[in-house]
């Protein structure tokens, strides 16, 4: 089934966005701005990103970059309002696919889509850390040549910190990115954190840990 990930701060269009997408029952996802978007690209495994030019926290155009940068090559396509060229072209340049300008013929947009969907082939994306792999779409994670068996929201949690190894990510970022309104609790990231932290340990010692830095967030790093 694709995923789509649909980065758009109007609450509106992207409801009219989800309701027009079901081609071949895609799984669509929302993220509002530039932080959440980030967030859940870095951690998800998506075939198509929509994203505006215009978010409230920062630029479409260095989301893109952002995301180039990081090595994911997932296909992007800008939704464009604006009648600045050399916006549309830098944009491309960033690493977009093409774009549609605003307002579009939803007819359009879905042919568009589906023929994108049609045409690229998903490619896996491994992330890496030392000798730890993880293989987000069949997701199966590898340590020192060992297999780790984790729960769903374990393997969300260490693949979101070995994309962003050795940076700080922050308990929001977590919760944010990788728990709903029902789940989005201090005491359960606590609860998936030790779990994971204890997994880890019985393979590679105190070699890998998962750092909490007080009042920040968490990290992954090497101390072997």
């Amino acid at each position: 089934m694709p995923k789509i990930l649909i980065v758009e701060y109007d609450p509106q269009l992207t409801k009219i966005l989800k309701l027009n997408l079901r081609i071949g029952d895609p799984e669509t996802e929302h993220a509002g701005n530039f932080a959440e978007a980030w967030a859940r690209i870095a951690v998800g495994h998506y075939d198509l990103v929509l994203v505006d030019i215009g978010l409230p926290d920062g630029s479409g155009l260095d989301l893109c970059q952002k995301v180039r940068e990081s090595g994911l090559t997932v296909p992007i396509v800008f939704l464009n309002a604006r009648t600045d060229e050399t916006k549309v072209v830098s944009g491309i340049h960033h690493g977009t696919n093409t774009y549609l300008r605003k307002p579009f013929d939803l007819e359009e947009l879905k042919v568009f889509v589906n023929r994108l969907i049609k045409l690229l082939v998903p490619e896996v994306q491994l992330v890496r850390f030392g000798a730890l792999t993880i293989d987000p779409a069949k997701r199966i994670v590898t340590l020192m040549d060992s297999m780790l068996t984790l729960g769903r929201k374990e393997l969300d949690i260490l693949t979101l910190l070995a994309r962003r190894a050795g940076d700080i990510v922050s308990r929001e970022i977590i919760l944010n990115t990788l728990y709903d309104n029902d789940d989005r609790y201090d005491r359960t990231v606590d609860s998936h954190m030790s779990h994971l932290r204890k997994k880890l340990r019985e393979v590679a010692g105190s070699s890998l840990q998962i750092s909490s830095i007080y009042g920040l967030g968490y990290r992954l790093e090497w101390k072997g």
